[in-house]
């Protein structure tokens, strides 16, 4: 078996980029507002629970940039900037939480929120 889900494949072909992206937030959002009360925790599951979710939304946001900067990109200069900006917030957020010097996953949360709404 190939490894990939046929359910999963045909729903992604039924779906518009937006569509896509909508649902890709909404996921890795999901799994922030999961671990959200699990950022006092010591527990080493817990902890790797936390850096799982991170390291997912981060992910999320570095492969967005190129999309963002590729010259074929329609969106305005203004809003690439903002998202550019938002990226690098995103990354400095997520090492202070590996770091342990913040445990706030809010900003994290409302942002892809935000970007939910823009692309509803």
């Amino acid at each position: 078996m190939s490894g990939r889900n046929p359910y999963l494949t045909a729903q992604n072909a039924l779906e518009s980029p937006r569509q896509l992206e909508y649902r890709l937030f909404s996921s890795v959002t999901r799994a922030l507002m999961d671990v959200r009360s699990l950022m006092q925790s010591k527990n080493p599951a817990d902890v790797a629970k936390i850096a799982s979710a991170i390291g997912w939304n981060r992910d999320v946001w570095n492969h967005l940039m190129p999309e963002v900067l590729d010259e074929a990109n329609l969106l305005p200069k203004e809003t690439k900037v903002s998202l550019i900006n938002i990226c690098l917030f995103v990354n400095k957020h997520t090492d202070r939480i590996s770091l342990g010097q913040a445990t706030d996953l809010g900003p994290l949360i409302d942002i892809n929120r935000n970007i939910m709404d823009g692309l509803r």
